[in-house]
């Protein structure tokens, strides 16, 4: 997995975004599926977004905008990790969701996710958020 996250989101080789099509389970069909999003330089420099690849063919809902940060966290050691500030927006109304899981391709600290849920917490969503991560 390492190498193929190497090769995807570092070399950029977005032919293999549909790797893992088709093999989701059928429950993630209850919730509503949010993809943890690139921030915008990253998304100009790659070309495209490595979540929004990976589960593009399930029913996604983009409620999370990534603001700049001062460097990717793949380049930040744990504890850099564990201090970087909040980073997400929800950028469409929250009211009338039950349940969001959170999709990401890797999880490593859980700071992303973490923030993302207070991001959404923060816009007013009091429904349950748990979190999908293609590899751990």
């Amino acid at each position: 997995m390492k190498a193929f996250i190497q090769q995807y989101k570092g070399l950029g080789d977005y032919r293999l975004h549909d790797a893992f099509a088709g093999m989701w389970p059928h429950w993630l069909q209850h919730w509503t599926l949010v993809p943890i999003v690139s921030e915008p330089g990253h998304l100009d420099r790659r070309g495209f977004d490595p979540v929004l690849g990976l589960f593009a063919d399930l029913p996604l809902r983009q409620l999370l905008a990534k603001a700049a940060t001062d460097k990717p966290q793949a380049q930040k050691t744990r504890a850099e990790r564990l201090q970087t500030p909040q980073s997400f927006a929800v950028v469409q109304p929250v009211s009338g969701i039950k349940q969001i899981l959170l999709l990401d391709d890797l999880y490593t600290t859980g700071r992303t996710l973490y923030h993302a849920k207070d991001a959404l917490v923060a816009a007013g969503f009091q429904g349950k958020v748990q979190s999908f991560s293609l590899i751990r």
